[in-house]
């Protein structure tokens, strides 16, 4: 089962916590959270490539979630910040949707899967027009995003080169939303394509080790 959000599975009670996210709203969210709660925690707002310029600091384990890796252009550079932060021995997971769901009509007129997007990626990112966004899906506006796309090769590639170990990667046919408007919802809140259970990746999980023998070129 991969994470959800909420699960106390990546590190022991008392654990201090740093969150790194571009939104100022955000952070200013995230800590109103850890006030009220009274969880300590840091959180700071940047943007992932310039983390190395605001932050000084390596740590235990590094958590990426769903949802992060269609709006980063380098994949490579990822993997290395993530590395930099990392002390020797150190643990990185992520739990994300699957990338070959990107390939496929998600608005809410598909009633099957259809391929529209490429798997591959390609420099230039894929633009997208719609109403609200994927935080408020029915605002009553327009936006446009830009997206990248990463195979799940390209994914694991670029942590062995910055120089992890991979522990496991596993692949699950069920996601937490609704990413296609033909999915249906189970019993324990996971969302399936029905008749089909098990025909198709649609999140996966990724356990790694940091080698720590080199700092990482960023």
């Amino acid at each position: 089962m991969p994470l959800r959000p909420g699960h106390p599975v990546l590190g022991p009670p008392g654990a201090t916590v740093t969150g790194i996210d571009l939104s100022e709203e955000g952070i200013r969210l995230a800590r109103s959270l850890s006030a009220e709660l009274k969880i300590p925690a840091e959180f700071i707002r940047s943007d992932l490539y310039d983390l190395p310029k605001v932050l000084d600091r390596r740590f235990d384990i590094v958590f990426t979630s769903y949802g992060v890796l269609i709006w980063l252009r380098d994949i490579g550079r990822w993997a290395r910040t993530i590395a930099r932060f990392l002390k020797p021995g150190g643990t990185f997971y992520i739990v994300e949707f699957h990338p070959v769901t990107l390939i496929f009509d998600n608005t809410e007129e598909a009633t099957d899967l259809r391929v529209g997007f490429p798997y591959f990626h390609r420099p230039e990112p894929i633009r997208y027009t719609g109403q609200g966004s994927y935080a408020a899906p029915d605002a009553p506006y327009l936006s446009v995003t830009y997206e990248w796309v990463h195979s799940l090769g390209d994914i694991v590639t670029a942590l062995i080169d910055a120089g992890f170990r991979i522990e496991f990667l596993h692949e699950f046919p069920y996601t937490i939303c609704r990413h296609f408007p033909f999915l249906e919802k189970g019993a324990d809140g996971l969302w399936r394509l029905p008749g089909r259970e098990d025909s198709l990746p649609l999140l996966f999980s990724l356990r790694a080790k940091s080698a720590g023998e080199r700092e990482p070129f960023l």
